[in-house]
């Protein structure tokens, strides 16, 4: 029986660890601008389940165990782009596209390639998520104050490149907390 309980969830792919390391390094370096995003929580994201009820989530969890997907390379685009769905809540809440303002998200582009599109495509259809205009990225961290966006468009990026390892499902335990619901190893 259902609980009537209802949470967010995401699906995401995973970034390959190669490539975590050099974004710790990036994150390091600009430190004192961006708050960085944990090396456990760097991925793509393939999909919210936004209110999610126990059926949904065994859904999920049962479409990723039994999923057949060749592991997509993940490569850095060099295209840096900033915002935040949090903030866009609140009316008062202006994108501004050359400022990257406090709380803002400092997003890394990643390179779109047939294996990317094939399973964000199988989620998204199987699990009936709705979106526009889907651009896969890396979240690099927050912004801690407001700075012009030239600054993150001049980042060095890391050219670390390398096949993603898994799929998860992952429940939100809170803003900044998640928790795995199943892992899906991909094959090169």
């Amino acid at each position: 029986m259902a609980s009537g309980r209802t949470t967010n969830a995401f699906i995401c792919l995973r970034v390959p660890s190669e490539l975590v390391d050099a974004l710790v390094d990036l994150q390091r370096e600009f430190q004192d601008r961006v708050d960085p995003q944990s090396p456990e929580h760097i991925h793509i994201t393939l999909g919210f389940l936004h209110g999610a009820d126990d059926r949904k989530l065994a859904d999920a969890r049962s479409f990723i165990s039994e999923g057949t997907w060749a592991a997509p390379a993940v490569r850095l685009t060099g295209e840096v782009r900033h915002g935040s769905w949090t903030l866009r809540k609140n009316p008062a809440y202006q994108y501004d596209e050359a400022t990257v303002q406090k709380g803002e998200q400092v997003r890394l582009g990643v390179e779109h390639n047939p294996e990317l599109a094939r399973i964000h495509q199988d989620i998204t259809q199987h699990l009936n998520i709705v979106e526009d205009g889907f651009w896969p990225h890396v979240t690099l961290g927050l912004a801690r104050e407001d700075f012009p966006a030239s600054e993150v468009k001049a980042f060095r990026l890391p050219s670390v490149s390398g096949a993603a390892p898994s799929v998860d499902a992952q429940q939100e335990a809170s803003a900044t907390a998640f928790t795995t619901l199943v892992r899906k190893d991909l094959t090169a």
